[in-house]
């Protein structure tokens, strides 16, 4: 198993964890465990099964993915999907500094252009 496909099981039991953190937030009352936005946190939870499954799928589909596109999306899916369930607590965190818009605006693009990488790759090889 190669290096993207284990950060993608990573994601995935991060996403499982996350859900069961997200089962009882919806059956406790509001506010339980300080947790600010509900949907954020739902929010961050797809995000990291789906992102999970995509490097799972990479990682097993794609034999020449170059080491940096790999990297690249690993890092960037794992920001986005846990800066996402991080606005279950900190709903404002992106609007704080101009800083942390463009780490986030990074985040996005970098993984975007990863798969459009991933992508481009697969027809080459």
């Amino acid at each position: 198993m190669n290096f993207i496909s284990q950060a993608g099981l990573v994601l995935l039991a991060l996403g499982g964890i996350s859900g069961m953190v997200l089962s009882l937030a919806l059956e406790k009352p509001k506010g339980w465990l300080a947790i600010k936005q509900v949907s954020r946190l739902r929010q961050g939870h797809v995000d990291a099964l789906i992102i999970g499954t995509i490097l799972l799928a990479l990682g097993y589909g794609m034999a020449q993915i170059h080491p940096v596109t790999g990297w690249l999306l690993i890092v960037s899916g794992f920001y986005t999907a846990i800066a996402t369930g991080a606005l279950a607590w900190w709903p404002d965190w992106p609007t704080r500094t101009r800083l942390i818009w463009w780490l986030d605006f990074a985040s996005l693009s970098a993984f975007a252009l990863g798969l459009t990488a991933a992508a481009i790759t697969s027809f080459l090889h």
